[in-house]
């Protein structure tokens, strides 16, 4: 009898403490605030994101505790994309911006409110310029493109995902003659072309150039003295947009210099059917020798991109040096393409370093790997967490690997 009173009693309790669970109510966001000040100020913001604005914090935190980071019912991307679904097509996208597959939306986007429009993390230009540092050459030349000028990069580019290269919202003619009329005048300038197809890039630069009507800085000779037909075809009295031959068999055959980097052992973009068109720009370009961009961005549209948690800039080492300080572009006979190997290299500008410490040289032999002590045996030439781009901390971790304890 005893047991069953207990019982009875345990329910009554139970039931009395949920029906009491029940009826509490929080005043969200007050309660929220009474420790979240800074998240308070936000609401003086001009634009507030639509689930803050509405002031219930549960719909994206948990008030008690999650396995999630800042409280977060569910992991970034998921929470997102519950309100945000057309996301998920969009993603699906051929070329998707890195942020966006990334799953950090946050990387743009403030999750509570902004001063800028889509609750931006700050101003558009700037914060495209925040990973593209391009954008600081484009804005000190003489002649800006409008949407630039205007700071309006989305005039041009989706910021999300695009089925066109580099974002764009619609094919590069379709982008252009959006705004620029392609009547008489400018068929002319083209030599009768149609423009329906072409690419305008390839002598316009689509942000900003030091000349007029954008062309890009540093041209071609054929294409500076009007010789199309060096390199084009000519179909029906007028020049045509197909080439004579492969890229690769006409560049050769003026710039017979590089021919002799095909024996070498390692020699990946003359292979490609793209060729010398991977990294110039056949008609102009604003970087020297018609690169279609600075050395700095061109290189690593292909390298060091497998880190996504680290920047670009982190690997880009010795400032004020290009990658052909060190590299040869189109062939070499090292996996690296570096102008020498060993210690050669290095020591044309760091001459007689170690001289009087550390020796190295190829007397010298390195006992955790067996080969010669080379710079790199210690140094990383991209991207390290300390001071010389040692490879590791030289207080202790990168000494042991050969001295044991």
């Amino acid at each position: 009898m005893l047991k069953h009173i207990s019982f009875i009693l345990l329910l009554t309790i139970a039931f009395t403490s949920s029906a009491f669970a029940q009826k509490v109510s929080v005043d969200e966001p007050a309660v929220c605030f009474n420790c979240h000040g800074d998240i308070e100020e936000l609401t003086r913001k001009s634009h507030q994101h639509t689930a803050f604005e509405g002031g219930v914090c549960s719909e994206c935190h948990n008030r008690h505790a999650t396995s999630h980071k800042n409280l977060l019912n569910t992991d970034n991307n998921t929470l997102c994309f519950t309100c945000h679904e057309d996301f998920k097509e969009l993603i699906k996208s051929s070329n998707v911006h890195q942020p966006v597959g990334d799953g950090k939306c946050l990387g743009c986007h403030n999750p509570h409110a902004s001063d800028f429009t889509n609750q931006l993390n700050m101003e558009s230009l700037e914060l495209c310029q925040s990973c593209h540092l391009e954008v600081a050459t484009w804005m000190a030349r003489k002649n800006i493109h409008k949407p630039v000028a205007s700071r309006k990069c989305n005039a041009c580019h989706d910021p999300h995902s695009s089925a066109n290269g580099k974002l764009l919202k619609k094919s590069v003619p379709e982008n252009c003659f959006g705004c620029h009329k392609q009547d008489q005048r400018l068929t002319v300038a083209h030599q009768g072309n149609d423009l329906t197809k072409s690419n305008c890039i390839t002598c316009h630069d689509p942000h900003s150039s030091s000349l007029p009507k954008l062309i890009m800085a540093n041209q071609h000779k054929p294409f500076m003295s009007g010789n199309c037909k060096a390199c084009h075809d000519v179909v029906g009295g007028n020049v045509s947009y197909e080439i004579k031959g492969s890229s690769k068999t006409l560049c050769l055959k003026c710039h017979r210099s590089i021919v002799d980097d095909e024996t070498k052992t390692y020699h990946h973009i003359l292979d490609d059917t793209l060729s010398c068109l991977n990294c110039h720009n056949p008609h102009a370009s604003n970087s020297a020798t018609l690169l279609s961009a600075d050395e700095s961005i061109l290189c690593t549209r292909c390298h060091f991109n497998k880190d996504p948690e680290k920047p670009k800039e982190y690997f880009l080492t010795h400032p004020e040096m290009e990658c052909t300080s060190c590299h040869l572009p189109h062939g070499a006979d090292n996996d690296k393409y570096l102008k020498s190997t060993g210690l050669d290299l290095c020591l044309e500008c760091h001459a007689g370093v170690h001289s009087a410490s550390h020796p190295v040289g190829e007397d010298v032999i390195v006992p955790r790997t067996n080969k010669t002590m080379t710079c790199l045996s210690c140094h990383k030439m991209h991207g390290s967490g300390f001071e010389k781009y040692l490879a590791l901390d030289p207080k202790m971790d990168l000494c042991i690997q050969c001295h044991k304890r």
